[in-house]
């Protein structure tokens, strides 16, 4: 298997990649899976715990999409997040709808004010409730650890 898949997708929630910084160039650890930079993110406002990620895992609804496909920005409920190059994704879906629920795997190009991922994966979760009910709560749970 090759080094991209080495380090799994951290779940995280958008806001948490909104205040991200990215890691110093000038240091080796600073290069995550496949080459992409690491960002830190604060995993609680109150303690200073925090994940070095590149690869992450989101879920939210579209909020707005290209036309063509190859965007799209989703909103968890705490911040919004572009997701790029979704047509380099094999068998990605070709069309997206406002309010449709997703699930977004996708390298951290850029945290600040909108982050924005180059995707993975986007599956449509739409039809699967308990994903979103439950999401927060995952989240929030595996953060603990």
């Amino acid at each position: 298997m090759g080094d991209k898949w080495k380090v799994p997708a951290r779940k995280v929630f958008i806001s948490q990649l909104a205040e991200g910084t990215q890691l110093s160039s000038a240091t080796s650890s600073s290069v995550g899976t496949a080459g992409t930079n690491l960002w830190r993110v604060q995993l609680n406002p109150v303690s200073a715990k925090t994940w070095d990620i590149s690869l992450v895992w989101v879920q939210g609804t579209v909020v707005d999409f290209d036309d063509s496909g190859d965007w799209l920005t989703v909103n968890d409920g705490q911040g919004t997040a572009k997701v790029e190059q979704i047509k380099s994704i094999p068998k990605a879906k070709s069309k997206f709808d406002k309010g449709m629920y997703v699930m977004v795997v996708g390298y951290v190009l850029q945290c600040g004010t909108q982050p924005v991922l180059k995707a993975v994966k986007v599956q449509d979760l739409s039809n699967h409730v308990n994903h979103k009910v439950m999401w927060s709560l995952e989240v929030t749970d595996l953060q603990k650890c």
